[in-house]
């Protein structure tokens, strides 16, 4: 038996007969895709040639999703009615779903592209195997030649659209909620899931504000050990280039931090308030995090706030979000702090009064040995001990230093 493995939806049919030319018919060939599913086997055909038919791929998914019919969808979303749409982008477009017995669900129906095959099954396969409370959850799923689709249990606006309207209460929950969903994908998935599209539209949002990341189209498997993944599509950048990490929007590289980034921009939303997707279409308009680091590195941290929140807000949740988002804004990857960490300093407040004795302590050891008050970070060091990452030494204006006691952003 001759196995060869495949990285596309199906074999090429050249490759196909190209094979089983070479083959006698004692000896039969297996074509594998990725996930181990077997897409074709034949004999051998010697120096007979032949034509083959490929199988569709047998979607062996975990657990008990549901494969839907194109005419299924067609009659949950009444026949994909405008009406019946929730959202949509240059990708893809998001449907209300009636699904009968009063079960209504989200339909995302992907516009069919050269990978769209290969995101539809690779999303399916990495849903199926997910299970936590803030990341949306997968009913199943519609492929065939016309129809790559998937079906969700979610049926709620995103933090894109509800961002205004949540108090400082909510803005906490959903930092806290999507900071779990992360830290699960990356520490708890073995090998570790990367999202890749970390941003406002792709965070759900229940009724009670308990939020859930969806869209896992863009996701891969990073196996550990191995030379930083590179993307292999095009990056939509006008809609997403905002939340994309330096290193991916400029050279495809791809790890968990790249995720930790693109959380980072989603928490300047939830405390500014404002779309970060917005400023980037303006001409001559900064970044989101631009702004955000003029404003800290002036010590103007106060600044950012949101001012819909009119100050009913906690000053240390603020300190404590806008510092989490300093670290996970890094612009080296090796800088940034793991997702568990960044859980950490946003739950555990005892953890957040350890790291201010120690930023006091290092400041007063400065101060001590008569250093310049001006300096410059140091080497990267360890992501497992946020003192290294937090308070490694900040470039500030002269004088500063003593009036500063707010977080900022490295220059």
């Amino acid at each position: 038996m001759l196995v060869i493995g495949c990285s596309r939806p199906s074999p090429k049919e050249s490759v196909v007969t190209s094979c089983l030319k070479g083959l006698p018919p004692t000896c039969s060939l297996l074509v594998i895709d990725t996930g181990g599913r077997v897409l074709l086997e034949k004999k051998g055909s010697s120096q007979q040639g032949s034509t083959c038919q490929i199988k569709a791929p047998s979607l062996e998914i975990k657990g008990a999703s549901r494969r839907f019919t194109p005419q299924d969808l067609e009659s949950a979303t009444k026949k994909f009615s405008p009406q019946m749409v929730i959202s949509e982008c240059r990708y893809n477009k998001v449907y209300k779903a009636n699904l009968g017995s009063g079960q209504t669900a989200a339909v995302k129906v992907l516009q069919i592209t050269e990978w769209s095959g290969e995101d539809l099954l690779q999303e399916i396969e990495i849903l199926s195997g997910l299970n936590h409370e803030n990341i949306v959850k997968l009913i199943g799923y519609c492929y065939s030649l016309d129809m790559h689709a998937v079906v969700y249990n979610q049926l709620h606006k995103n933090l894109k659209q509800k961002l205004t309207q949540l108090g400082w209460s909510e803005r906490i929950r959903v930092a806290v909620g999507i900071a779990k969903a992360l830290e699960y994908l990356h520490h708890s998935c073995s090998p570790p899931i990367i999202h890749r599209d970390v941003r406002s539209s792709n965070i759900l949002l229940p009724c009670h504000c308990e939020a859930q990341l969806s869209n896992f189209e863009a996701a891969i498997v990073h196996h550990q050990h191995q030379t930083p993944t590179k993307s292999r599509k095009t990056v939509h950048v006008v809609e997403s280039s905002a939340y994309l990490a330096p290193e991916y929007l400029m050279f495809g590289k791809v790890d968990e931090k790249i995720d930790v980034y693109s959380y980072g921009v989603v928490l300047l939303e939830l405390i500014t308030g404002k779309d970060a997707t917005q400023d980037i279409l303006a001409v001559n308009q900064e970044s989101l995090v631009l702004q955000a680091r003029s404003l800290l590195s002036r010590g103007l941290w106060e600044n950012l706030i949101d001012p819909h929140l009119n100050e009913d807000y906690g000053k240390e949740e603020m300190q404590r979000m806008i510092m989490a988002a300093r670290l996970c804004l890094m612009h080296s990857s090796s800088r940034r702090p793991t997702m568990k960490t960044i859980l950490q300093l946003l739950e555990d407040r005892e953890y957040w009064i350890k790291i201010q004795k120690e930023r006091q302590e290092f400041i007063n050891e400065i101060n001590s040995k008569g250093e310049p008050e001006s300096y410059t970070e140091g080497s990267a060091s360890s992501d497992n001990s946020i003192e290294e990452n937090i308070y490694k030494p900040i470039s500030l204006p002269k004088g500063q230093m003593e009036r500063n006691h707010g977080p900022t952003l490295e220059n």
